[in-house]
C-alpha cells in the first residue's frame, strides 16, 4: 500500500511503497496541471523537506533529465 510520508501543496508529494520511495511532482500548463511520479535514487532517498521541493524544481525545469525515472 502507498503511504504518503510528506506533502508540499501544489508542489510534491512523497510516497513509499514496499521501500521503494517516489516523488509525485505537480506540473502547470496554461489550462491545466497534472503530476508525473518519479523514483528516487541515491541521497535523493534521503533529502528532507527543503531538498525535495528543490528536486521537485529541478524535475519540472529539467523533465529530460528524469525521463527514465518516470513511474507510468
Amino acid at each position: 500500500m502507498k503511504k504518503e510520508l510528506m506533502k508540499h501543496q501544489w508542489d510534491f508529494i512523497l510516497y513509499e511503497n514496499k521501500g521503494i520511495k517516489t516523488l509525485d511532482v505537480a506540473f502547470y500548463k496554461s489550462y491545466f496541471d497534472f503530476s508525473r511520479e518519479f523514483k528516487l535514487e541515491g541521497n535523493e532517498l534521503n533529502y528532507d523537506f527543503e531538498q525535495l521541493k528543490k528536486l521537485a524544481e529541478d524535475i519540472r525545469n529539467n523533465y529530460e533529465n528524469y525521463k527514465n525515472r518516470e513511474i507510468k
